[in-house]
């Protein structure tokens, strides 16, 4: 005779036991943890030593937020860190083999439907870009579209 199980009691021993993921869910978890932590702070160092005058010392080792590997996606660990009026730095490094950091900051659209993205190879490319910043009041300017559906942004989600 087989009987239907009634929840068990919140913290009792069975409870325990339902709540534990196998191994390998475990295991997954601590490679995503690891993944997270290796991202935040290739991303920190990055800034630090690439960017030493200019976001080496306004972004912070811990604004770092690392994401684990999408393997569903061919993308791999990255981090992001909010600098402030909408604008954030990506950095990941890719897996073609040959081990470049790839940072990029996002930018809000001034049409305010998406971020326009912008690779940084160097602090004259972040100083340039700020410089355009200042007098577009922080947003991406439309070049070459009308803004609307035909913008070239990525759409905010």
């Amino acid at each position: 005779m087989t009987e239907t199980l009634t929840p068990p009691a919140a913290g009792s021993p069975l409870a325990l036991l339902f709540g534990i993921t196998t191994a390998a869910q475990l295991a997954a978890r601590v490679v995503q943890d690891e993944e997270r932590d290796m991202a935040a702070t290739a991303a920190a160092d990055h800034v630090y030593a690439a960017y030493p005058n200019t976001l080496g010392r306004a972004v912070d080792h811990d604004a770092w937020t690392g994401f684990p590997t999408l393997r569903d996606h061919g993308l791999q660990p990255s981090a992001v860190a909010y600098l402030d009026g909408g604008l954030w730095l990506h950095h990941t490094i890719p897996a073609l083999g040959d081990f470049r950091d790839v940072l990029t900051l996002l930018v809000p659209c001034d049409c305010g439907h998406g971020y326009v993205p912008s690779l940084l190879e160097d602090e004259n490319d972040l100083l340039e870009l700020l410089r355009e910043l200042r007098l577009a009041g922080g947003r991406a300017v439309h070049r070459g579209d009308t803004g609307g559906p035909y913008c070239a942004s990525i759409p905010a989600r």
